[in-house]
């Protein structure tokens, strides 16, 4: 395998070893193996158009995005490897323009060029992004449901059908699936966030919040959980936990794909710290979880409430406490019983067993 692998260095270096040894004068010679070394550098200059990419849109400089696309294109232009144009295009819907990400990705699928296996179900798994975010949410669900059809299986084919299942209201297919891909969720943030998205929609609080309370200690660096779980303790009354929740969703890594949009999170942010909002919006996000849940604002609700100042609100579902149990300590077990009854002291006395 690793003779396969540097089969390309081997012949690079034969084909430099025959060119030196032929019989004609060296200069003749040096100039063969530059132009030989500038035609292949030429022939793979859009690998280097992609890593120069590649370096520009993973800065934590976000000026530094913009430099990457111009970039991409001429990689792409260049004769680009069918997985990284695939790659360049997921870098378009996630960061840049969605649109052309999803030309790159069409272009691709049209073309009667032989494929790599398994690389059109990663194409069409992001493609079906795209439809999302158009608000095409049927079209988005054909297209992975298509994937799924195939036999074809990854995580990100999970998060997005179950998304998409999630937002159309099948609660029952989306856990279908987030059972079948159990072993998955146990290592991504993005199909347990799913899983606490359906208990949500069930109305199961307290489960939700014992998924969360794990899934936010994570630091998931996309918005959506933070915002999940102030849901959850807006259910509670619990506005001031849910606010410091909602400024951790502002901090997260936000994109194109993002479900829940910035700008929500900052309106319902403000209208929570603010005391004559206060009540009335935590009244609303708890009356329409599921709005909330999909990125969009609850419903308003017409009726009027007075100034609120505290952080914890009356009226809310009450916060089931759970018992401790009760601590044993194993010692205890394990010693004997010193205490003498009255019946003790009456068998001693008969069978003179005491000085009594």
């Amino acid at each position: 395998m690793k003779r396969t692998k540097n089969l390309g260095l081997w012949l690079f270096l034969l084909i430099v070893v025959i060119i030196f040894v032929l019989p004609i004068p060296l200069v003749a010679r040096i100039l063969i193996v530059v132009l030989f070394v500038a035609a292949i550098l030429f022939r793979k200059r859009s690998v280097f158009y992609y890593l120069r990419a590649n370096r520009k849109v993973t800065s934590t400089n976000p000026s530094n995005w913009d430099l990457a696309w111009p970039l991409y294109r001429k990689a792409i232009d260049a004769g680009l490897e069918q997985t990284f144009v695939i790659t360049a295009a997921s870098m378009f819907l996630q960061r840049g323009d969605a649109k052309e990400g999803q030309a790159i990705i069409e272009t691709y699928l049209a073309s009667p060029k032989k494929h790599a296996p398994n690389l059109d179900n990663v194409a069409k798994t992001m493609v079906s992004m795209a439809y999302w975010m158009e608000g095409d949410l049927q079209k988005a669900l054909d297209t992975v449901t298509e994937v799924y059809e195939s036999g074809y299986r990854d995580k990100n084919l999970y998060i997005n059908y179950t998304t998409y299942l999630l937002e159309q209201g099948d609660t029952k297919k989306a856990a279908a699936l987030l059972d079948e891909s159990q072993e998955l969720e146990e290592t991504s943030p993005g199909l347990k966030d799913n899983r606490g998205w359906i208990l949500l929609q069930e109305g199961k609080w307290e489960k939700a919040e014992a998924l969360y309370s794990v899934l936010v200690e994570r630091k998931p660096r996309f918005p959506e959980p933070y915002v999940h779980y102030a849901q959850v303790k807006i259910h509670y009354g619990l506005v001031g936990e849910a606010l410091a929740l909602l400024k951790q969703a502002l901090e997260a890594r936000f994109s194109n794909t993002s479900g829940i949009p910035k700008q929500m999170i900052e309106s319902l942010t403000a209208a929570l710290e603010n005391p004559q909002t206060r009540r009335k919006t935590a009244k609303e996000i708890d009356a329409d979880p599921l709005a909330v849940a999909s990125g969009n604002a609850p419903k308003p609700i017409l009726q009027s409430f007075a100034p609120e100042e505290g952080l914890v609100l009356d009226g809310f579902a009450p916060k089931v406490q759970k018992k401790a149990k009760k601590a044993e300590n194993p010692e205890e077990e394990r010693m004997p019983n010193t205490e003498l009854t009255e019946a003790d002291i009456a068998y001693a006395k008969k069978h003179e067993l005491t000085s009594d």
